[in-house]
């Protein structure tokens, strides 16, 4: 008799995940019971009023510990620790992308087979999906899983092919994932001290062959002249890409996108390692500093020592600009006394830029050429001729859109 209604509640007895319990029960009163991933329950059976509960549990109805009652839907737990969520929101969600949203509500399984951050573009319309508490079975859980596989693949053989696939026309399609790497990678050594390496021989072989003081002045004026002109191409080059373009413009997309997401997330800069930050100034350098390299030899002796030493400055302009954004006790002293020198741009000469319209103070070698161009309205004038020959007009004379403005640093 008690076996039979035991057996008889057990088989109203439904797991969360939606599957049957296999259990059986003894005369002793005790049912041991177990799901398909073998985790035990144990109940017991009372004679007085045929209940199966939990041996010591509380009696309320309504905490699922009762053999023959459905547990309520609980909510969610998050998976990430704080830790991991401050060192997310400290990074780039995005290469002048913003962070990757859902705009729906996404169906809870009853186990996870993979988890990705993708970012989906619908009408405002649309209604959100119901919740549901459909069981899955076997045959669907393993075709989830194969569709998961299929989009991990390609989204790592392609990182930003998820995000372009679904960006608005003209937004940027270059989005950095949630779990970049912001440390140096072999790559990025080879591509840095690839150049530096081939800049450096250059300037070697240029002071190689002074062999008068005539010739010491040459070399010594070219690189004064570097110095000078490098902070003045670096504020042209810097307000064309703030500008002008978005990400998906040829050649120049990347940084274009970069330019405008460093607007969004200053700070970011400053959390980069050295190879890491500037090998993306220093790739596209390759080329000219290895035709550098193979043709100072026979040129002048000014314009041997000017070439590397200009290409130099600006491939190293993006290592200054990061130091801009420092503080001055996280500098090397060497670094902090050049800019206290004026020899290198400091952090309240660049901070002026980091205001909307973000349409001035462009240098980030020394800085010196700010305030010429900025009181004799170089820029303003360069941007109508622009737009007399285009038609285009400067994003600069717009306030930025609201998913483009500055955020605040996280824990600030």
């Amino acid at each position: 008799m008690q076996a039979a209604l035991c057996r008889r509640q057990l088989q109203g007895a439904v797991h969360a995940s939606g599957r049957q319990h296999a259990g059986r029960c003894r005369i002793s009163g005790i049912v041991r019971a177990s799901d398909e991933q073998g985790s035990k329950v144990v109940r017991e059976f009372r004679e007085d009023s045929g209940e199966m509960v939990v041996p010591g549990a509380q009696k309320k109805a309504d905490n699922a510990l009762y053999a023959d009652q459905v547990p309520k839907a609980l909510k969610p737990k998050e998976n990430i620790s704080k830790e991991m969520k401050q060192r997310l929101r400290q990074e780039y969600y995005g290469l002048g992308g913003s962070e990757s949203k859902v705009s729906r509500p996404s169906r809870a399984a009853s186990y996870i087979i993979a988890a990705s951050s993708l970012l989906t573009e619908e009408p405002e319309t649309a209604a959100a999906a119901p919740a549901s508490s459909a069981t899955y079975s076997s045959a669907e859980i393993a075709q989830a899983a194969a569709a998961a596989e299929r989009a991990l693949s390609s989204a790592s053989a392609s990182p930003s092919a998820a995000a372009a696939a679904g960006a608005k026309k003209g937004a940027s399609k270059w989005v950095i994932a949630e779990s970049e790497n912001l440390k140096s990678t072999l790559e990025h050594r080879l591509w840095t001290f690839g150049c530096l390496s081939l800049l450096g021989g250059s300037i070697a072989g240029a002071a190689a062959d002074i062999h008068s003081p005539g010739d010491a002045t040459a070399v010594l004026g070219a690189a004064f002249a570097a110095y000078v002109l490098s902070d003045l191409g670096t504020a042209v080059y810097h307000w064309a890409v703030d500008n002008y373009g978005d990400g998906n413009t040829p050649v120049f997309g990347r940084q274009i996108a970069a330019f405008q997401g460093h607007h969004q997330r200053p700070w970011t800069i400053t959390r980069r390692e050295f190879c890491n930050n500037v090998h993306q100034v220093f790739q596209p350098a390759m080329a000219p500093a290895a035709a550098i390299f193979a043709l100072g030899p026979h040129v002048p002796l000014g314009l041997h020592a000017f070439m590397p030493s200009f290409l130099l400055l600006v491939c190293m302009s993006q290592q200054f600009h990061a130091w801009s954004h420092m503080k001055k006790s996280e500098l090397p002293g060497l670094v902090v006394a050049l800019q206290d020198a004026n020899i290198l741009i400091g952090r309240k000469q660049h901070g002026a830029h980091h205001k909307p319209n973000f349409d001035g103070n462009y240098s980030i070698v020394s800085g010196w050429w700010n305030p010429l161009l900025d009181s004799t309205g170089f820029f303003r004038w360069l941007e109508q001729r622009v737009l007399d020959s285009t038609g285009v007009e400067p994003r600069c004379w717009y306030a930025p859109d609201h998913e483009w403005a500055e955020q605040v640093q996280p824990g600030q």
